[in-house]
């Protein structure tokens, strides 16, 4: 496996008690990135914020230097919430972290800082850093995999979160399973998110972002830029297949970000790996899409499976209330066509920042689709649905242990969902989530007998209400988070039919659920 030797490494260096330090900050809090985006678009952090994990470096010298008597109340509380995580990441000599979860069943979504799909969990880790050198070990058990034993859900103990790095320059390289979260949006992204478990992989991250000398390029602000190549997992369609990523931004001026990413799947089970495949398919090789050696070049696609696309966000303010808007697009395998994004999916999102009974409120809205029509070869169909995520050659699609790598709502999907995060002067936080979901709505699946692949949200069309609430508060030197969720399902002609699931033939019946869940959370 790529990744075999780091964990060996981890075990020894996390034995040495050494100094500890996190490099980045992950995104798993959403309070926190609220905080970090409030004062990017106040223009006291410079750097670009989309790309998760964010480097410290990057925003340090920012937050650090900041004048406070220059600040309104809701600035200076944010800029002491981003202080206080960052001291706490430099200054103690060790950070080591217990959680448990538990939930009523397993969560079919999941949004940015709200990413535990498992029906419960225990994680212990601890990081450490001396010099350049900095790395965690995370150590997990997940609860409730034997309720779906023909899932391929990977094994129930694992090293997720764990990683070694080491800075050369203004650039880190890093070997390990880290979530990633790339794009504006708050309630999921299209191309990487932490919908699926995080993938085993070596990247070059850039450190500090800032903008370069040269007056040829300083017009574009300061920039970041991240590349990976994962290992994705042995049983799949094509076992241990490989993924290329990549992902930059710049911002230009204070209220602008912009943002590009590019993903790709090749390699794996007797699939073209060499080196020399690599840079064909780096540079823009194709293939017939009906496998043949000539075609149409109309019928042509780009060899291995790839999504690419951008984003934008905006942000200003109008009668003194603070906006944004924002936009990302990704296309699937022959697009762009001339520099145009054509076969895609999209995102829109809309969000504002105001104070209510002493409590600072983030309020958002956010849209996708996912409904993507590709030509279909065989069909001769320019309009057929079924193919973002999926590719006719690795068949598992761009998901990692059966779920999505990019949207919670995997393909064929419209969702509208309104989130709402009120934060406490005492560092607790209520966030309140209403989600409008249609799911493939062609009522048509790739593999409608097979768990493992195609579509794994819903084989067939369903709508969903979902109303999803959660407590956050500071108790016994410890964070808990209570959360509810109450979910709606209307599978309209699709009503007491039969459908094949883990546990056998399932009847689909309209109904309301209610769920709870738990977490504990102690850092020493």
């Amino acid at each position: 496996m790529l990744l075999k030797p780091l964990w060996v490494m981890l075990i020894i260096l996390t034995c040495l008690n050494i100094s500890v330090a996190a490099p980045w900050i992950e995104p798993d809090d959403l309070a926190l990135r609220n905080d970090i985006q409030l004062l990017a678009d106040a223009g006291i952090i410079t750097a670009p914020v989309t790309t998760y994990p964010l480097m410290w470096n990057a925003i340090k010298s920012d937050i650090l230097s900041a004048n406070t008597s220059l600040l309104n109340d809701a600035q200076l509380q944010a800029l002491n919430h981003v202080r206080y995580n960052f001291k706490y990441a430099s200054n103690n000599e060790n950070i080591a972290k217990q959680s448990v979860s538990l939930t009523t069943s397993q969560k079919r979504f999941t949004s940015y800082g709200n990413a535990d799909f498992d029906k419960g969990g225990i994680e212990t880790s601890d990081e450490f850093f001396i010099g350049n050198f900095a790395g965690k070990l995370q150590v997990n058990y997940r609860l409730g995999l034997d309720d779906n034993p023909e899932l391929k859900q990977g094994s129930d103990i694992n090293l997720d979160g764990s990683y070694l790095a080491y800075k050369i320059g203004n650039w880190a390289l890093t070997a390990g399973a880290i979530d990633r979260w790339w794009g504006p949006g708050i309630d999921t992204n299209l191309v990487m998110t932490t919908n699926a478990r995080p993938l085993p992989a070596i990247s070059i991250t850039r450190d500090n972002s800032e903008a370069f000398k040269t007056p040829w390029l300083s017009w574009i602000g300061p920039w970041t830029l991240t590349a990976q190549m994962a290992q994705l997992e042995e049983d799949r369609a094509i076992s241990e297949a490989l993924m290329w990523s990549t992902r930059a931004t710049i911002r230009p001026f204070r209220g602008l970000e912009l943002g590009a990413s590019w993903s790709f799947q090749w390699a794996g089970e007797e699939q073209p790996d060499s080196i020399k495949d690599f840079f064909d398919i780096l540079t823009g090789s194709k293939e017939c899409a009906n496998n043949e050696p000539t075609c149409d070049p109309s019928q042509t696609t780009f060899q291995a499976n790839h999504l690419a696309g951008y984003d934008i966000r905006w942000s200003d303010t109008i009668f003194d209330l603070p906006y944004a808007l924002y936009f990302q697009t990704l296309g699937e395998d022959g697009s762009p066509n001339a520099g145009v994004i054509t076969d895609k999916a999209d995102m829109f999102g809309i969000e504002t920042r105001f104070s209510l009974f002493n409590q600072r409120v983030f309020a958002n809205i956010e849209y996708t689709d996912t409904q993507v029509p590709c030509f279909n070869i065989e069909a001769f169909d320019e309009n057929d649905l079924n193919c973002f995520y999926e590719h006719r050659t690795y068949k598992s699609g761009y998901h990692y242990y059966t779920r999505t790598i990019g949207s919670t709502y995997d393909n064929d999907a419209k969702s509208i969902v309104a989130t709402f995060l009120m934060q406490t002067k005492a560092g607790n936080s209520w966030q309140l989530k209403f989600r409008k979901v249609d799911l493939n709505t062609d009522n048509i699946d790739l593999y409608p007998n097979d768990i493992n692949l195609g579509n794994t949200i819903s084989k067939v069309a369903e709508d969903i209400l979902q109303f999803d609430g959660q407590y956050k508060f500071i108790a016994l030197d410890s964070r808990f988070t209570l959360g509810v969720l109450v979910t709606n399902s209307d599978y309209g002609d699709n009503v007491n039919t039969f459908g094949n699931t883990t546990s056998g033939d399932l009847i689909y019946e309209n109904g309301t659920d209610v769920d709870a869940y738990i977490k504990w959370e102690y850092l020493y």
